[in-house]
């Protein structure tokens, strides 16, 4: 509720983002259109850390890699204002990946100093079930989640069957619970930008790995023009 999600995107992505209430934007597999991000709301923040035992506010560090001060930055501003003392850490990527992958960590987890880790990922399958929430919640390498039996279930459930729109039910089932339980500082799904030829038919992908399997050319193309003159 600290974060102003809107700011964020305004101000460090140039307004390329799209918020986002859990793990999926808006064209993924298994996006819940009725599930709603936490409402900018820091005076219910305030109070939320207050009733927590923190009426003088709570010390957090945060890390982030090199290619994510900007957002870094903004996000650790909004915590301040809503009382939180931050401490921001920006390193290097193979420095940061050192305090956050847990196969390659320098100290072991419960000795870590940080209290959030900024980073980005993607889903280059669409299919959140195995990837993201493997990865980042059901023993991956990025997990620093303390599960709760009802998203294993969900999640046994959704690899186990090959029905799409009983997949699709499961993992919305697993965005509430995730969302609900704020496993994670969700922030936005960040808009990637393509400069192509007029003369080119761009398909883009929903992961926005780039593809070229549906892109084609029109006659008009400079590489089939019968010239063989670029416009």
């Amino acid at each position: 509720m600290a974060i102003n999600r809107e700011d964020l995107i305004r101000y460090a992505t140039k307004g390329n983002g799209v918020t986002i209430p859990a793990f999926l934007p808006v064209q993924s597999f298994g996006h819940d259109p009725d599930l709603a991000p936490y409402s900018f709301d820091p005076d219910k923040a305030s109070h939320l850390l207050r009733e927590a035992g923190y009426p003088e506010g709570l010390a957090l560090t945060m890390i982030a890699s090199e290619d994510l001060e900007v957002q870094a930055t903004v996000v650790s501003k909004m915590l301040e204002q809503v009382g939180l003392k931050m401490e921001l850490q920006i390193l290097d990527s193979a420095a940061f990946i050192r305090k956050i992958f847990l196969s390659s960590l320098e100290q072991p987890p419960e000795e870590q100093t940080w209290d959030i880790a900024l980073t980005s990922t993607g889903d280059v399958n669409n299919f959140p079930v195995y990837l993201l929430y493997h990865d980042y919640v059901l023993g991956g390498p990025w997990d620093w989640v303390s599960e709760e039996p009802e998203l294993r279930r969900l999640y046994q459930l959704g690899l186990g069957t090959v029905d799409r729109e009983r997949q699709q039910a499961l993992i919305r089932q697993m965005e509430r619970h995730t969302r609900d339980h704020a496993y994670f500082l969700f922030l936005y799904n960040p808009i990637q930008l393509h400069a192509v030829n007029k003369a080119v038919t761009f398909v883009p992908y929903v992961t926005t790995r780039l593809i070229l399997t549906e892109t084609s050319v029109t006659d008009q193309h400079w590489s089939v023009r019968q010239d063989g003159i670029e416009p």
